[in-house]
């Protein structure tokens, strides 16, 4: 479907699952980094051999840095909290009971 066919509701919903993919990817890398790292400095603790150690200090920084990056490449959430917000207050109207107060 092309973009001048699709309405801009379907659009915008597409973007917003693409962005909430996204989010979910970094998001598992992130946990796999943090179960890496936690799991190599526990290792590193308990290795007595020089050069072992030396590869497990390499391996652990490798991780941080890799975190580092995930974290400031985390703008996604603000932008997938920007698109929650317009979503919402680009939606219908509230729904009215009976009463006429909002649900």
């Amino acid at each position: 479907m092309s973009q001048l066919t699709t309405s801009p509701h379907r659009s915008d919903r597409s973007q917003l699952e693409k962005l909430c993919t996204s989010i979910r990817g970094k998001l598992q890398f992130m946990d796999y980094l943090v179960r890496a790292a936690v799991a190599d400095v526990d290792r590193f603790d308990s290795e007595n051999d020089p050069g072992t150690r030396i590869f497990l200090r390499q391996l652990i920084e490798m991780h941080a840095s890799n975190l580092a990056v995930e974290c400031e490449n985390m703008r996604l959430v603000g932008e997938l909290c920007h698109s929650l917000e317009a979503a919402v207050s680009n939606g219908p109207a509230p729904y009215q009971q009976a009463n006429g107060d909002a649900a």
